[in-house]
């Protein structure tokens, strides 16, 4: 098999047969290469899901794509079986196809709960913004018009909770309705190895479900809008050092 991972590159699992004919997990769970024998067999650390570690069934096929630093990967393997080693939960897993390139960006989702900020944004600062990325000007007087106009927009910072976040989007829950298509800037406060890395972004609503008579009111999820590679590679590495920190507390 021609490699283009290595050892302690994160991994997306997502189930495509079941050995037994069970419904297939909707889920998508995080892991990461522990060994590989070069061939076709590799261990990979067992998912974790809300703090507790999930045994998949051993004989049950997933697709697997690797996070490497020539970009995404994938390939379906086969579960052979689960132990412990090393106080390690430790699943050993037998590739059944060829590595091939994985052209669509998809993003392994974080269950999580913190604070979050966020504002609706309205039309004339949606326009606003339209016209500064597009940068035509007739003057520079114009582009300093409209700049300022910008600044001078109040912005109306809302508490919310997020409980789930990925490169690609996040889900929060909040006290405001908001409708499909909108257009919020989030702010979230990222807790790395290297410390609090305070972001914002700006996130396009998706699907917005009413909880009535609940105190979280609303729960939107968005996907990222505008973001920039750097700011996105953030996102994913904390994801995956929040899903191998929860790893080492489990073990």
């Amino acid at each position: 098999m021609k490699v283009a991972f290595k050892i302690g590159d994160r991994i997306e699992l997502t189930h495509s047969k079941s050995a037994t004919g069970q419904k297939l997990s909707e889920r998508k769970f995080g892991s990461q290469l522990l060994d590989f024998d070069g061939v076709r067999t590799a261990k990979i650390a067992m998912p974790i899901l809300e703090s507790r570690v999930i045994p998949l069934e051993v004989g049950d096929d997933y697709e697997l794509c690797f996070f490497t630093n020539s970009g995404l990967y994938q390939c379906r393997a086969r579960i052979r079986r689960r132990y412990s080693e090393n106080n390690m939960h430790v699943m050993e897993v037998l590739f059944l196809t060829e590595l091939t390139k994985y052209q669509r960006r998809k993003f392994y989702r974080l269950d999580c709960m913190f604070p979050v900020k966020y504002r609706l944004l309205s039309d004339m600062e949606l326009q606003l913004r339209e016209r500064i990325q597009a940068d035509k000007w007739e003057t520079e007087e114009e582009k300093d018009q409209c700049m300022a106009a910008l600044e001078e927009i109040p912005k109306d910072w809302k508490e919310g909770t997020i409980s789930d976040l990925s490169g690609g989007g996040l889900r929060f829950h909040g006290k405001d309705q908001l409708e499909r298509g909108a257009v919020v800037e989030v702010m979230l406060p990222l807790s790395l190895k290297s410390g609090i890395v305070p972001l914002t972004f700006f996130a396009r609503v998706i699907a917005c479900m009413n909880y009535e008579g609940s105190r979280i009111a609303f729960e939107v999820r968005g996907e990222f809008i505008n973001i920039e590679d750097a700011e996105r590679e953030i996102v994913v590495k904390y994801v995956f050092e929040e899903q191998r920190r929860r790893l080492r507390k489990e073990w």
